[in-house]
């Protein structure tokens, strides 16, 4: 893993191609719009100014008004249909490319998973991967719509811009050569506000985030209490009000510059149409040119900037593009690990199986993580093990014990296979686990993990971690019986199709927290993987109400390779060895009789819990 997680930058021709070979590949529909868009795109505008120049020319030839009638009805009837394509080819493209936005999510999200699991734990990962799933979620200003819009109007202006050069050309080259200085002025003044909203972009994105912070905080039922106690309503307020000024006082600047910008075009629009007015005049009086001439002409010159705003203006679309795909394809592009190699299958192995750490390092090779068990600190390197050595016994209890930062929940993940040790091996019976596919490896394990994921679907679905039709009843009702749940469920008639907490269903129940550890031990020993891992799942209860977790948990291990991890000693009783860690090394080892004669470090802290229980 990298030190340093910074987003990539990518051109906006690689990102736009980025995009046509995705529709190509899955919805080749969008780009058949799109080009037909185009197409009609540039013949709306290039009839609209030879239309008024053949109905002047029918008025002066002398036709009849039956026949200018015919021509120009027949004239208006195809404007009518060639503008009204573009509309529903719009409507397709537009359909088609948000119709995609669920995909993108799909593929981030499963890209998530294919990554190497120190990715997942950085912070600015994280930040990167929100960044990207936020992108899909801006519906017309999502990244694939800006490029696929933008691609259509960008061409449709270019061609538009130099089919109406073509025509200027023909009544004089330094006349358009003139128009187009007056259009490039105006381009230049439209690309100088651009830079300057580029300048506050960043101020404002940090505003913006200040402001909505707050606003989520005021509204945070979890907050509420501390609001209350520490009377911080006004304060909260007052946060709100500086980040609200601030970002008003970024869009008066912006206000500012956007009026400049307007009353600077105005003016340049109005020089370049005296100047043209007064040339075409001047040729119709000489006789260069004829009226309907004039009027073809005209309409060439007033239209000729509109494209070259047009074009700057996708400039800008491209722009906000790149900046908002840039995160999406810096997530897209992280290496993934290898999850299927492997020559041995797990189905092979004994159970229940030894587990072996020899010669361990491991190092956090990216610390700007925090809160992880306080092992992770500042900006450099830290080694967490050197060299560590630890075998786990076929069908061993082993309790791991130590205070927070002392490597616990880092081992647990080396074991499960979430990290890769920077050196030595990690037997599995005596094979290296590198001999089996990450997908086979994993089956291994039913672990309780710190950070308890409880999904807003059914209870069953929560269960078996699969789909509603894929759920063995027979075999969750027996786990859930085990974990002291089914005469809970059976008395307030909740079942496997009950929904879990509030999020989609207001019905969804919500757990204590003994009955949600009850839970999570139903849902482990529904995997029913030969080796139970515990990663301190019961930090947040009382002692009593974690020892008989505990209890419960040590029941139903029967015949599995057991690891029991905490920093409270109500674990260790029934293992059958512990192993107390201090600064990634082992300090101590043994039963718990062994080390409390031993009157080491684990007695102290044995002792020193003991007396807040005895003293209550």
């Amino acid at each position: 893993m990298e030190k340093q997680v910074q987003v990539k930058h990518y051109s906006i021709l690689s990102d736009i191609l980025f995009y046509f070979f995705y529709f190509k590949e899955r919805d080749p529909l969008v780009l058949w719009f799109s080009a037909a868009e185009i197409l009609f795109g540039v013949f709306v505008p290039l009839v609209g100014i030879y239309l008024p120049k053949i109905a002047v020319d029918l008025v002066t030839g002398g036709v009849t008004v039956g026949r200018a009638v015919a021509v120009l009805g027949g004239f208006t009837v195809l404007m009518v249909l060639v503008r009204t394509a573009p509309t529903v080819l719009n409507m397709g493209k537009y359909n088609y490319v948000n119709g995609a936005r669920p995909s993108f999510l799909g593929f981030l999200f499963l890209k998530s998973l294919r990554i190497k699991y120190e990715y997942t734990e950085n912070r600015e990962m994280r930040r990167i991967y929100m960044r990207a799933c936020d992108n899909f979620s801006g519906g017309d200003m999502s990244s694939p719509y800006l490029a696929v819009s933008g691609v259509v109007d960008f061409l449709t202006h270019g061609i538009c811009f130099f089919l109406y050069s073509a025509v200027i050309g023909t009544l004089n080259i330094w006349f358009l050569f003139l128009i187009m200085i007056f259009s490039f002025v105006n381009y230049g003044v439209g690309m100088y506000s651009v830079r300057f909203y580029d300048r506050i972009r960043d101020e404002q994105a940090r505003a913006e985030r200040h402001y909505y912070y707050v606003r989520r905080a005021m509204g945070d039922a979890k907050a509420g209490k501390d609001i209350r106690i520490f009377n911080m309503k006004y304060w909260l307020v007052r946060q709100r009000d500086l980040a609200l000024e601030e970002i008003r006082g970024l869009q008066r600047k912006r206000n500012r510059v956007a009026s400049v910008k307007e009353k600077v075009e105005f003016l340049i629009a109005a020089l370049q149409n005296i100047v043209a007015y007064g040339f075409l005049i001047y040729q119709v009086t000489k006789g260069v040119i004829s009226v309907s001439d004039f009027v073809l002409y005209f309409g060439a010159i007033s239209g000729f900037s509109s494209f070259v705003t047009g074009i700057m203006n996708q400039i800008q679309v491209f722009r906000d593009m790149a900046n908002r795909t840039d995160p999406v394809r810096t997530y897209l592009d992280l290496p993934e690990e290898d999850k299927t190699s492997g020559s041995r299958e797990t189905a092979e192995l004994p159970v229940p199986f030894s587990i072996e750490f020899r010669d361990v390092s491991f190092s956090y090779h990216c610390c700007e993580e925090d809160g992880m068990e306080g092992e992770r600190g500042a900006a450099e390197d830290k080694e967490v093990f050197h060299k560590l050595n630890l075998k786990i016994e076929a069908g061993e209890k082993l309790a791991l014990v130590g205070e927070n930062g002392a490597g616990k929940t880092t081992l647990v993940k080396l074991l499960c296979g979430m990290y890769d040790p920077d050196e030595g091996q990690i037997l599995i019976n005596g094979i290296d686990r590198s001999e089996f596919s990450k997908m086979d490896y994993y089956r291994l394990f039913s672990v309780v993990f710190q950070e308890q994921l409880i999904l807003p679907f059914t209870i069953g679905e929560n269960l078996a971690m699969d789909r509603a039709e894929r759920i063995d009843e027979k075999r969750a009702w027996d786990v859930l019986e085990k974990a002291g749940l089914k005469e809970i469920f059976e008395k307030k008639k909740i079942g496997l199709k009950t929904y879990m907490t509030k999020v989609l269903m207001r019905d969804g129940i919500e757990f204590s927290g003994g009955q949600q550890q009850r839970f999570l031990l139903a849902r482990a020993l529904y995997k029913d993987g030969p080796v139970l891992v515990l990663d301190e799942p019961t930090a947040a209860l009382d002692p009593l109400a974690e020892s008989e977790v505990y209890d419960n948990y040590n029941h139903y291990s029967g015949g599995k390779t057991a690891i029991f991890i905490s920093h409270r000693m109500a674990s260790t009783k029934f293992s059958d060895r512990i192993v107390m860690l201090e600064g990634g090394e082992i300090i101590e080892m043994g039963t718990h009789e062994e080390l409390m004669e031993r009157n080491g470090k684990y007695a102290e802290m044995f002792r020193v819990q003991s007396s807040y229980y005895d003293k209550g």
